[in-house]
This record gives C-alpha cells, structure tokens and sequence, in this order.
C-alpha cells in the first residue's frame, strides 16, 4: 500500500471518529435536554396538584391554551354573541345536568377588546389629529377601561355555570368598583407607611406589602358581599365575581393615574395609557379573581363569615394575591428588567388562575354527581 494511501485511511478514520464524537455528543445533549423539560414538568405538575388540591382538585393543571383560545380567531355571528349575553337568566340559566365539565373556548372577549381598541383610535385621531381636547376625557376613560372590561368578558365566558347575567355583572363592575376603592381608603387611614414614602414617595418591601394588604383587604371586602348575596358556593362564579370587583377598582385607578401623571408629571398620555393598559392583564382583575375564588373556597355552604378569615385555603390564596400585589409595588426588578418583573408576575398569576378554574370545573363535575345521587332518593 502506497503511504499516500495508508495516510488517506488515517485521515478518514479521524474524520470518522470526530462524527462519531459529535454524535455521541449531541445524542448526550438531547438527553439531558430531555431530562430537565421532563423534571421541570414533573416540579410544574406537582406544585399545580399541590395548589389545586387546596381548591378541591387533585390532578395537575392540564391546559391547552391553543385550543382554549381556537375560537378567537374563527368568524361567529350575532345570534352566538346574543347567547352569550343572554346567559344567567331564570330562563337561560343551565341545569346542573346540562353543563360541560370541559374548559371553555371564550372568544367574545376578544371583540370587546377590538371594539374598545377601535374607540380608542378614533379618540387619538380626533385629540391628535384634529386638536380637539373635549376627546381627551374619553381617551383617558376608554384608555383605562378597554383591557380590565376585556378581561372580565374572559371570566364571563368561562363561568361555566353560566347562572350570573351581564346585568349582575356591571353592577358589580360599578358599584363594587367604586365601593371597593372607599373601602380602600377607610383602611388607609388606620396604616403607617414608612419615613422614606411619607417624606420621598417611594415605596419600602414593607410599605409595598402594606399596600398590597389594604387593597386587596378593601376589595375582599366588597366581594364578600356580593358573594353572600348570590348565595353562590361556585368557585368559578367566585372567579367571576372578584374579577368584576377587581376590574371595576382597576378602570377607576388607572382613569385617576393616567390623570395625574398625564397632567402633573409631564409624561406623555399615550405613554401612561399604553403602560397601565398592557400591565392590567395582570393586575386588579386577577388579583381579586383570586381572593373571590378563596372566598368560595372558604365559605362552602354557609355564608362567609369571620372565622372563615383563618381557614388555610382562604389564607393561602389571599395572601398570594397581596404577595403578587406587593412584589408588583416594590422597586425590585429581574435582570434590572421591572418589565421581566411584571411579566414574570403575570404569568405566575395567570397559572394560579387557571388552577383554579381547573378546581371549578372539577366542581362541576362532583356536583353533578351530587344532583343525581339525589334523584336516585327521589326516585326511590
């Protein structure tokens, strides 16, 4: 054998080792790529069973959010949207029988969303177009209202009871709104925040926290009410009902924010609108969707009463929504990102509700169980 050839057979040799390596190092990748989204899913299923037990729901939080969402993009005509308007009646209201333990596929909520986007449009183009300031009030109103009523829309829809109507629900969203907000202040003044915010205005971890617990204290308040005047033991009509509150709290505070920033801190009002708009999806609504759930949690058949402030199902999920709230306050920031910060928090948030809608719908599920056990006795 010639030594050109021998080193050619060397030199193919290498070449083919060096694949082999590659390969192998690539195959050793993928596994352990492999093996941490397998134990990421197992820590992520395993505290969703944890939470979700607290609610009454033993399995793990099972979500498609592809499919929950298919209905969104797809055309629907006024005669559905008439349905689902038209829900919550004596005569529109399903019998326990009849309603689908399955997740939900909301999409009017997304139309009241463009609707509302829309408004806003034509608000900005005659405020900045035309200089007309008599639409600055309504841009600043729609500004603030156009994501918490959207989100509201979204627990509407998903109230698979469907025993709560529209009426009900902008009453809550006014008038728990507005009542919430005095209650709020009442609290206020039996709190001490610290030096630094009475003298700078910033906020400590601790005033932050403070915050956080009158807030949520205030709504909580409100929602209780409504709750034990609908008489509902429903988690997810406690879902609905503290997103109504929530929501309500939510358009009046931004309305009174993107006021005063626009007018006494010299920042841009579309600036400000855009702000308290994208972060609202994580904010009020869903905060006080929480304590609402917890407040059916807590109560189950019975009213809601003192004692039911220390049951641990109430507390845990209560004090989330103030913690969330308060690390939402505080100047604390991710990657020096406050924006990772918040998103990071609105997903948190967000799996927290979907938790509980996962326990409401279980709750579905054994009340059906329920109402026939019961015909079987009336039958017999």
């Amino acid at each position: 054998m010639s030594s050109a050839s021998t080193q050619s057979t060397k030199t193919s040799d290498i070449h083919n080792e060096s694949i082999d390596k590659q390969m192998e190092a690539k195959a050793h990748e993928t596994a352990q790529n492999t093996d941490l989204k397998n134990e990421a899913r197992s820590l992520f299923d395993n505290a969703t069973k944890s939470i979700g037990r607290l609610a009454g729901n033993d399995e793990s939080l099972n979500l498609n959010l592809k499919d929950m969402f298919s209905e969104v993009f797809k055309p629907h005509t006024k005669n559905e949207a008439d349905e689902i308007f038209i829900a919550g009646t004596a005569k529109t209201t399903p019998a326990i029988c009849d309603i689908s333990e399955e997740w939900g596929k909301p999409w009017l909520f997304s139309r009241v969303f463009i609707a509302f986007t829309v408004t806003f449009i034509g608000l900005w183009v005659m405020a900045a177009i035309f200089n007309n300031t008599n639409a600055i009030p309504g841009l600043i109103f729609i500004g603030a209202l156009t994501v918490p009523l959207s989100g509201l829309f979204f627990f509407y829809e998903s109230n698979a009871f469907k025993n709560i109507s529209i009426f009900e629900v902008i009453i809550m969203f006014f008038i728990g709104g507005v009542f919430s907000l005095l209650s709020t202040m009442v609290l206020y003044r039996f709190v001490v925040f610290s030096d630094q915010f009475e003298r700078f205005g910033s906020l400590t971890f601790f005033d932050a926290f403070l915050v956080g617990l009158v807030e949520e204290t205030g709504k909580a308040l409100i929602i209780v009410y409504f709750v034990n005047k609908l008489k509902t033991n429903k988690i997810l009509n406690g879902l609905l009902i503290g997103a109504a509150i929530g929501a309500g709290f939510a358009v009046f505070e931004s309305a009174g924010y993107i006021l005063n920033f626009a007018l006494g801190e010299n920042v841009p009002l579309l600036d400000i609108v855009f702000t308290r708009a994208w972060t609202a999806i994580g904010g009020h609504l869903v905060w006080s969707a929480i304590v609402g759930a917890a407040i059916v949690i807590a109560k189950e058949q019975h009213g809601f009463e003192f004692k039911d402030i220390f049951d641990k199902r109430f507390l845990i999920f209560f004090l989330s929504a103030v913690g969330l709230h308060g690390i939402w306050d505080t100047s604390l920031t991710i990657l020096g990102s406050d924006t990772l910060k918040i998103f990071i928090l609105i997903v948190i948030v967000w799996i927290l509700v979907f938790i509980l809608m996962g326990a409401g719908l279980k709750q579905v599920n054994l009340l059906q169980k329920e109402f026939k056990e019961q015909q079987k006795k009336v039958d017999e």
